[in-house]
């Protein structure tokens, strides 16, 4: 095991950046990030995928720090260090 003054762990960022719109980013993310890949294929064996679709749109415009026609989305993310002795 790896003693646990070896490990720090500490609160990051970045920045999810795309030149276009926030809707136009989120298929990006359906058709390539894993987890997002994951959800719409459950939620279109439920007849939810439009419901998912909307509401992940509605979440990426709010978070969106650029305007209508660029999308800056902030990402917080631990951080985790492990020291080899």
């Amino acid at each position: 095991g790896v003693r646990p003054e070896n490990i720090s762990c500490e609160r990051a960022s970045s920045l999810f950046r795309h030149s276009g719109p926030p809707a136009e980013f989120l298929e990006k993310f359906r058709l390539y990030y894993g987890p997002t890949m994951n959800a719409f294929e459950a939620a279109t064996k439920d007849g939810r995928a439009e419901q998912l679709r909307g509401e992940l749109t509605k979440l990426f415009e709010q978070q969106n720090q650029a305007g209508a026609d660029r999308t800056v989305i902030p990402a917080t993310y631990l951080k985790v260090t492990v020291k080899k002795p």
